[in-house]
């Protein structure tokens, strides 16, 4: 099946306090599906364009419920595998009213053990765009060795890319992501990453300088992000900045991978990197304004956002 993106990685049953702002007292949970990498494949549905996603999963029934959620979203999960291990999970509260607190149950889970060998020459190939995180690096060495596999497999194919730093402290230490990140952020089209993230892997706070040593690195388009306040990004060594929408901010989770499949769409479809870019930083507002990582994601047709929905944004 030919499709416009592929991406890979680990897939979460988020359990959301429902009754209460802490997990500590609540008794009720919502629960949802979402995670880096499915999330950017779901917004690109969204848009309008083919996305494939694979993971493994485990034979319970969370893996059941997730896979049948993300093909619901027009994403084709054909191939994904089912293994004898436990699907992971992560417990949140709301974050309506105090900080968003996360716990991860995750460690050994089915898509830890995923591997090189899943990612096959033809589910690249036959893609027009290749997308990886960080998140994925830091679930094991197996992931990180899948997401350097993957990345090689598509500069040897000709097939574009993008990386997504993606720093998550909880996986592991700032150190070991360094050493594992910083190699693999270089020779792909598109660079995302935090402020935060970005001082990790290159070492400075210096928004221009960092980008446009990105782009040194054969970065084509790298972007810092920073919440709602202005994007900044380097494309070819000419630095800039996007003022996003302003929205009311009602849950952040998930508003940056929206921005990345926002901007991959936008790419695809034939935008300019800074049209791209404004499409992004509006999917990624959507997506903050209210609860939930797909809830805000909008829609499109042909990667390009419809236009009223655009507009309106626009006029934020």
């Amino acid at each position: 099946m030919k499709t416009d993106l592929f991406t890979f990685g680990e897939v979460l049953s988020v359990f959301i306090s429902s009754d209460t702002d802490s997990v500590m007292s609540a008794t009720k949970f919502e629960r949802v599906t979402a995670g880096a990498e499915v999330n950017v494949a779901v917004t690109l549905s969204r848009l309008g364009l083919k996305s494939a996603y694979f993971s493994r999963f485990g034979n319970d029934q969370l893996g059941s419920v997730m896979l049948a959620d993300i093909a619901a979203e027009g994403v084709d999960v054909s191939l994904a595998k089912r293994v004898n291990s436990f699907t992971g999970a992560m417990v949140r509260n709301p974050g309506k009213t105090a900080p968003v607190e996360i716990s991860y149950l995750r460690k050994g889970s089915a898509a830890s053990t995923i591997e090189p060998s899943d990612i096959l020459d033809s589910y690249i190939s036959s893609s027009r765009w290749l997308h990886t995180t960080g998140i994925t690096c830091a679930i094991s060495q197996s992931g990180a060795a899948t997401v350097k596999h993957a990345l090689k497999m598509a500069a040897s194919l000709g097939i574009k890319s993008s990386f997504d730093l993606n720093l998550r402290r909880k996986l592991w230490s700032e150190e070991d992501a360094r050493k594992t990140l910083q190699p693999l952020a270089e020779n792909i089209e598109f660079l995302i990453g935090g402020e935060d993230e970005y001082q990790v892997v290159f070492g400075s706070s210096d928004a221009k300088k960092v980008l446009v040593e990105a782009n040194n690195r054969e970065c084509k388009i790298a972007v810092m992000t920073k919440g709602d306040q202005p994007m900044r990004y380097a494309i070819g060594g000419q630095y800039g900045e996007i003022i996003p929408p302003k929205v009311v901010s009602v849950d952040p989770v998930g508003s940056g991978d929206a921005f990345t499949g926002g901007a991959i769409a936008g790419l695809l479809s034939g935008m300019s990197a800074v049209d791209a870019l404004t499409q992004g930083s509006i999917c990624g507002a959507l997506v903050a304004s209210m609860f939930g990582d797909w809830s805000g994601i909008p829609t499109g047709s042909a990667g390009v956002i419809h236009k009223d929905i655009s507009q309106k944004m626009r006029s934020n």
